[in-house]
């Protein structure tokens, strides 16, 4: 009998126990309805594989589907199957493949004990990635809707966390190819957002002045000592927020980092200002973090209220100021001291060379003697004035 909308109104569960309970169409053949015993009802298909083994397809719940698009879905299903197509195989497939949400999981797990950016990963999967590609299926992925989300990221964020979030999108996918979860990565050609120069940020002796006074005004000590331990040594916020007390030389006013951004052990040298900044820093029972925070045996974790804090007390005349920016002060301050770049590098913790030479505009006058050390060698002038030396000596040889 024909299917229509009075005939599937109409339809009730009449069977004594729980099986299905189908009503056939002839147009196309193998297209039905099932009605379950709440009187639930889907539009299906039945049909035969190349092997001859009958499956059925279930194409939508009547309400989702009308009579007419469903018959419609259903011969557009038959004509996939008779060209060989398995759609029930297909979904039973696609069921199995990974969510996003999964692949973070793994990821993650993964990459726990050897990646440094860790943290920083597990924070921009949590606010900015799984809150919108989370419940996909790892096939159903596009770079269509990739390149909208990194743009979403851009104009709420900033460029660089833009960035950030799209590399790490292009490495978890790629690593999902190499363990089988898709064929290829739906990142691949997602392109980077071209990114500013870096800014050349640096605070002028008085403002690191006020800076520092500004510290010893704040009511959280591990706070202060963060910042002016920063001020004074040039390293990064991270470095000290990992530091231990166990870490810390008193012999030879130094500090070890086990394992700094370059990957390799560092030692830090400590000075004088240093020195009585961690002297005068009390330690918390069982919290083996020198720069303690609130949560037991943890660093401190909400640095940026502290440095915002900070910032305004000390009234500096600029709109902001990142508090990586006074690793910046510090050496551009020691380079116009004439301190030698590869010294500065090597105190700021620096594996390759060419990161330092950012600071060396900071030396003109060192540089200019540099550079005219060449020309006290080789006197570099050009034939008039060569002339005209030797005019000069002449006539000083005939006066004589």
């Amino acid at each position: 009998m024909a299917i229509t909308k009075r005939t599937v109104d109409a339809l009730t569960y009449s069977r004594a126990g729980k099986g299905a309970q189908y009503l056939w169409d002839t147009n196309p053949q193998g297209f039905g309805v099932r009605v379950y015993p709440s009187d639930e009802k889907s539009f299906v298909i039945t049909y035969r594989t190349s092997t001859g083994t009958k499956r059925f397809y279930t194409l939508g719940k009547y309400g989702h589907l009308t009579v007419k698009q469903a018959r419609d879905l259903a011969r557009e299903k038959l004509a996939e199957i008779h060209q060989g197509k398995d759609p029930q195989r297909e979904r039973q497939d696609q069921r199995s493949v990974a969510t996003f949400d999964e692949l973070a999981d793994v990821y993650l797990e993964e990459f726990k004990a050897r990646k440094r950016s860790w943290k920083d990963d597990k924070q921009r999967l949590r606010d900015h990635l799984c809150p919108v590609l989370g419940p996909k299926k790892l096939t159903e992925i596009t770079l269509r809707e990739l390149q909208p989300l990194h743009q979403a990221i851009h104009t709420k964020v900033s460029v660089y966390t833009a960035n950030r979030c799209a590399a790490l999108m292009k490495h978890m996918f790629n690593m999902a190819v190499r363990w089988e979860m898709i064929e290829k990565s739906p990142a691949a050609n997602l392109k980077l957002f071209k990114e500013p120069e870096g800014r050349d940020i640096a605070l002028r002796p008085d403002e690191v002045g006020k800076l520092w006074h500004a510290c010893e005004e704040d009511g959280n000590p591990h706070a202060a000592a963060l910042f002016k331990l920063c001020i004074c040594t040039g390293r990064r916020v991270g470095e000290w927020l990992n530091a231990k007390w166990s870490d810390l030389d008193l012999d030879h006013n130094m500090l070890t980092i086990p394992l700094a951004k370059a990957n390799e052990r560092q030692y830090v040298m400590l000075t004088d200002p240093a020195m009585q900044i961690l002297g005068s820093l009390p330690r918390i029972a069982n919290n083996p973090y020198i720069i303690a925070g609130n949560a037991p045996g943890k660093p401190l974790q909400t640095y940026f209220k502290a440095w915002k804090r900070v910032f305004n007390r000390a009234d500096l005349d600029r709109d902001y100021f990142p508090p990586h920016g006074l690793r910046h002060s510090y050496a551009s301050m020691l380079v116009q001291e004439n301190v030698p770049l590869t010294t500065v590098g090597v105190l700021l913790g620096h594996k390759n060379a060419s990161t330092t030479q950012r600071y060396a505009h900071y030396q003109p006058e060192y540089l200019r003697q540099a550079a005219q050390t060449f020309d006290n060698v080789i006197p570099l002038r050009s034939k008039q004035d060569d002339d005209q030396k030797e005019d000069d000596h002449n006539r000083n040889q005939d006066r004589k």
